[in-house]
């Protein structure tokens, strides 16, 4: 999970950020131009994952006076260790990552929406989710087992 640099730079400061809120407070005392790194981490790399990632290229390309770092042709990497992981990267000034947000949003919401109801069932009922898999699991080896020569 990590992002390989241009040769050329060096990480000057490195925050965690939980929230995109976060994201959002660290941008606004950066100093304008600064390179912004914000690995966006889901769940697992769903099928489809490399053309959001194009399609969030696309729309992120569209808006004006977004810049991109001058060593990188792109906005979004996808991580290249096949981890679930798009690396959004861009220059700050003014404010962008509200911005970036909104239109990632709408690229990113199918996975994000598809993960919540499981989530919400397994936060209701918790060990629920562990449950139905061994029940699945069950059921899968029965039915091996009913095909079986005795």
């Amino acid at each position: 999970m990590a992002f390989r640099l241009p040769v050329n730079l060096g990480i000057g400061q490195q925050y965690t950020a939980a929230s995109p809120g976060d994201v959002a407070a660290l941008e606004s005392y950066l100093p304008p131009n600064s390179r912004v790194l914000v690995g966006l981490a889901f769940a697992e790399r769903y099928d489809g994952f490399e053309e959001d990632c194009e399609l969030a290229e696309a729309a992120l390309r569209e808006q004006a006076g977004l810049s991109m770092w001058p060593e990188l042709d792109r906005f979004i990497i996808p991580d290249p260790d096949g981890e679930p992981i798009a690396w959004v990267s861009y220059q700050s000034s003014p404010v962008w990552w509200t911005i970036i947000l909104l239109i990632l949003g709408g690229i990113f919401i199918l996975p994000i929406i598809g993960v919540l109801p499981l989530w919400i069932i397994d936060l209701m009922f918790p060990g629920f989710m562990e449950t139905i898999t061994t029940i699945v699991t069950l059921v899968i080896v029965g039915g091996i087992m009913l095909f079986m020569p005795k």
